[in-house]
């Protein structure tokens, strides 16, 4: 029976990555995908799926819900005074303003840079995105670099190392491993600023090649996106407003940090959103004034919370199955130590859940204490598992990549090689670097 479990969970997981890559609902496969594991595994569906308080599939989904759901909200709601206001924009434009349009590798580079400041100051993924296209398709056509490389820039400044390795980043699965482990979001500095490094590094040496590769092939740009109209005359907030409420959540974050203050980030954020409502004021009268920003900004919130939560719901199935229990009995004792194990285990759940958030969730509510028990610094837990879950969520099938492509008008075909070797590849090389030293000095 235990086999057949195992059986059945391997092929549940094949069916959410199938169905997430033809472009199907979370909503609508992760619950399919949780009932073929219960079915598998001959639990009761009743208490599996609906009514157990503690490994339903409700329950695991409505538990990410309730423990996660404000982070999203603030952080959609600071995203959108950033984005209406026009101050994304400012920061932006000041930034590439710096550094010309004549040679592609700055460009890329400085696109990345805009989009690592933006990230790293609250802004939300979808929303710092939309901000960059716009400003990202000139500097391109300028330089003639192929469209598919602003994937890479993408890649490199914004799911990369503001995610999760940055310390003190207010990045929503960053929140949720520290929350999960115990620690605050500035732990184990040394390794997360070490990982960074990594990643910058092999991110621009990629770049070099790609560019390279690019213009051996012949290529051009060829963005087929429809202009986007832009008032000339709009005015934006100058670039030292624009970048206030960013820079008051970091400093927040980071002192509040050393001075352990619970949820400090939940605290920085409502402040950078009160003083983004007093800064932004004259910037959002044409846009619908307050009201407009706030609802909206809750209504962006909600899509990436259940998304996430839905996924995690499937964990909850997982971690009560009989199945699992042999698959965690070997992940968890396999050679290497704890982190290693720890890691294995988040990178493989990332990447069936396409979701490196969910998988956060899964593993804090299921497992982060039997690898507490083991003695493992709770430091170098976070870091860990932190960075391991967001590169297996960079795998094809992740709900997200749906939406950027389309949004980016590219595809799996042509831009999803950027995100592999940025975003697996180089953050596999970081992960590797942070395992060893985890495991020899802690969470430094």
């Amino acid at each position: 029976m235990e086999v057949i479990g195992v059986i059945g969970i391997l092929a549940a997981l094949a069916f959410f990555i199938i169905m997430a890559m033809r472009g199907y609902n979370v909503l609508i496969i992760a619950p399919i995908t949780a009932i073929i594991i219960i079915l598998t595994n001959q639990m009761d569906f009743s208490a599996s799926f609906l009514s157990d308080p503690a490994t339903s599939y409700m329950a695991g989904l409505a538990g990410f819900v309730r423990n996660n759901m404000l982070i999203f909200l603030l952080a959609a709601i600071l995203g959108k005074y950033l984005d209406v206001s026009g101050a994304a924009r400012s920061i932006a434009n000041a930034l590439v303003s710096k550094i010309g349009k004549d040679n592609p590798f700055l460009v890329l580079a400085g696109i990345a840079l805009v989009g690592a400041i933006l990230t790293y100051g609250g802004v939300a993924l979808f929303v710092v995105m939309f901000a960059m296209i716009p400003l990202a398709r000139p500097l391109f056509k300028a330089a003639d670099i192929p469209w598919h490389l602003f994937m890479a820039a993408f890649a490199l400044g914004c799911t990369g190392f503001t995610m999760t390795m940055l310390p003190g980043t207010p990045a929503a699965a960053n929140v949720v491993a520290a929350n999960y482990t115990g620690v605050t979001v500035t732990s184990a500095p040394v390794l997360g600023i070490l990982a960074t490094i990594i990643m910058i590094v092999g991110g621009l040496f990629y770049f070099k090649v790609a560019i390279k590769r690019a213009k051996d092939r012949g290529e051009v740009y060829d963005c087929t996106l429809p202009e986007a109209e832009i008032k000339e005359d709009e005015k934006l907030p100058n670039v030292g407003i624009a970048l206030a409420p960013p820079i008051v959540l970091i400093l927040i974050i980071i002192i509040g940090s050393q001075f352990k203050i619970p949820n400090i980030v939940y605290i920085g954020m409502t402040i950078a959103i009160v003083l983004s409502m007093i800064l932004f004021h004259p910037f959002i009268k044409n846009h619908g004034g307050h009201r407009d920003v706030l609802s909206n900004g809750a209504k962006d919130s909600l899509g990436p919370t259940l998304f996430t939560a839905a996924g995690v719901g499937i964990g909850s199935v997982i971690g009560a199955s009989a199945g699992f229990a042999i698959m965690y009995e070997a992940i968890f004792n396999m050679p290497g130590g704890p982190l290693v194990s720890a890691a294995v285990l988040s990178f493989i759940l990332g990447g069936c859940l396409g979701s490196g958030t969910g998988a956060l969730g899964i593993i804090g509510a299921n497992f982060v204490g039997d690898y507490l028990a083991t003695g493992v610094s709770a430091a170098a837990l976070y870091k860990v598992i932190a960075i391991a879950a967001t590169t297996g969520g960079a795998m094809p099938n992740a709900g997200s990549m749906f939406g950027m492509f389309n949004a980016m008008g590219l595809n799996h075909k042509n831009a999803y090689r950027h995100v592999f070797w940025i975003d697996i590849v180089v953050s596999m090389i970081a992960l590797v670097v942070v395992i060893i030293l985890g495991s020899l000095v802690g969470g430094i």
